[in-house]
């Protein structure tokens, strides 16, 4: 899928520059598996389908309905709204 925008400047330039900086370092290694399986997916199934378990890939609910969530460690989540097969919005937040 394309990334349109991105919200979080670390996970830019992890993406832009694989440069890890202003991201966590324990973070780092999962995130780039993430975005590696993001960016290659065709579509949500897809990326859906070849998710680790550990990931735990779902939809939020209330206002945040049409945004996904994938789990990067402890409370950390990517998250991103997907339409018509791109990334939208892509960010790094603790939302607990």
């Amino acid at each position: 899928m394309i990334v349109r925008s991105v919200r979080h400047r670390g996970l830019r330039r992890l993406l832009e520059d694989n440069n890890p900086r202003f991201l966590r370092q324990d973070l780092t290694g999962r995130l780039r598996n993430i975005l590696t399986a993001l960016v290659l997916a065709e579509n949500m199934d897809e990326f859906i389908a070849h998710a680790p378990p550990g990931w735990r890939v779902h939809r939020l609910s209330g206002e945040r309905r049409d945004d996904w969530s994938v789990s990067a460690s402890g409370n950390w989540r990517v998250t991103f709204v997907e339409s018509n097969g791109a990334i939208d919005r892509l960010n790094l937040e603790d939302y607990h």
